[in-house]
């Protein structure tokens, strides 16, 4: 079970005062019993948000000597520490594998915010079956469900980008016709999508059959080397998405698909707030277990553009994750893209990870359309556009929204 230390939520005080960070509190968890730890285990600390450059890199450099310091009575070889390092607008965390006494000293240092286990995600994917043709994106252009033909406009996503975090994409694919690069790999040595996932994912967002923005440029962040991967993975290829983003002046323009997910993170939900405050949407999958999604991350994230799924019928599926974080329902049931096995290899797969490349490939759809400037924008536009009311068997509290491009 992960335990945090996290920001107060309230101020209590008789007289007015000026600090320079918040005060602290325990928020769900109390102190924990640090000879009870394990050890050594692999942790994700969150600093508070207004800590300086400068203060970062000194914070680490702290951080490497107290670890080194607890460990010089051990005879075995130990990790360095910090492994990795993030830095996305405001946001700024670590992590790295430490020992019970470095996080005794970490839980009362005046600059962490948080501190939690580096827990592992997993590809949000339900089963793999072949049949049936593909229905979701015909969905998107209609206002009932049956809708055999796909309606849009030709800008079909012309000039826009979609970063996919997931297993990779398998770039030579005939669907993607030269749009497709894998810009970052967990292991730069294998680019490959042995999994598929990513592949299949990335075809739905903009294949030129399956996608919804059939002209998108697609980039793969390979976080996973088969089903899944810890958390400070996917924030590594999530940092890196953002940073290319903002380095190519591509806000506007681009969208972060992850259809992963794992136990609540306030990492990565930071993580995904501090993109939206930079211009950078995250569409992500409600999860899979049939369970409320703020239990999950990153689908819990205030800021993500999370999905569920529902079916030809326009039935919530019986897996798809619920509650008030799920924003707007997408097609996640038998759901045909790409795949792996040849370049003109397909697959049908099932989940909210294909619901969710259904509204990122809607995303660029519109930033190319209506030339959105910012998340913001892009985000209220789709929930705007989206059919309402018109999902079956819906679970209570989940908005009764489906993804629609507008089309009439």
């Amino acid at each position: 079970m992960a335990w945090f230390k996290t920001l107060a939520l309230f101020l209590f005080s008789v007289t007015p005062c000026v600090t320079a960070r918040p005060l602290k509190s325990i928020r769900e968890w109390s102190v924990p019993d640090f000879e009870a730890l394990e050890p050594e285990a692999k942790y994700i600390v969150t600093l508070h948000k207004d800590i300086t450059p400068s203060e970062f890199k000194s914070h680490i450099a702290k951080v490497n000597v107290t670890y080194h310091r607890n460990s010089l009575s051990d005879e075995q070889n130990r990790p360095s520490g910090v492994e990795r390092t993030y830095a996305i607008g405001s946001y700024r965390a670590y992590s790295g594998v430490f020992d019970k006494d470095t996080i005794a000293v970490l839980w009362n240092d005046t600059d962490v915010a948080e501190i939690e286990r580096d827990e592992y995600f997993t590809i949000e994917r339900k089963y793999v079956t072949q049949r049936h043709a593909p229905w979701g994106i015909a969905a998107l252009s209609s206002k009932k469900p049956g809708a055999k033909t796909y309606r849009y406009d030709k800008s079909a996503g012309n000039g826009t980008f979609a970063y996919v975090v997931d297993s990779g994409v398998f770039t030579k694919h005939v669907e993607f016709g030269g749009r497709a690069l894998v810009g970052y790999s967990i292991d730069p040595s294998d680019l490959s999508d042995i999994n598929g996932h990513g592949t299949h994912v990335a075809g739905i967002i903009a294949g030129k059959t399956f996608g919804v923005s059939k002209q998108a440029e697609i980039i793969g962040v390979k976080v996973f080397l088969n089903n899944g991967g810890y958390i400070s993975d996917v924030l590594d290829g999530f940092q890196w998405a953002v940073q290319d983003i903002v380095l190519k002046n591509r806000q506007s323009r681009s969208v972060i698909n992850m259809s992963v997910g794992g136990p609540h993170s306030f990492a990565m939900n930071h993580a995904v707030d501090a993109a939206f405050e930079l211009g950078i949407l995250s569409v992500v999958a409600a999860g899979n277990e049939a369970s409320p999604a703020r239990f999950t991350s990153p689908a819990s994230a205030p800021n993500a553009l999370t999905v569920g799924a529902i079916d030809i019928e326009w039935n919530e599926c019986i897996f798809s994750n619920f509650g008030p974080e799920v924003n707007i329902q997408a097609p996640g049931l038998n759901i045909l893209s790409a795949f792996i096995a040849t370049d003109n290899a397909t697959a049908t797969l099932s989940g909210t990870s294909m619901a969710a490349p259904h509204v990122a490939g809607l995303a660029l759809y519109l930033a190319a359309l209506e030339k959105t400037e910012n998340a913001t924008q892009l985000r209220d536009r789709i929930l705007e556009l989206a059919v309402d009311g018109k999902v079956k068997e819906l679970t209570i509290e989940t908005p009764n929204l489906i993804a629609h491009n507008g089309a009439r």
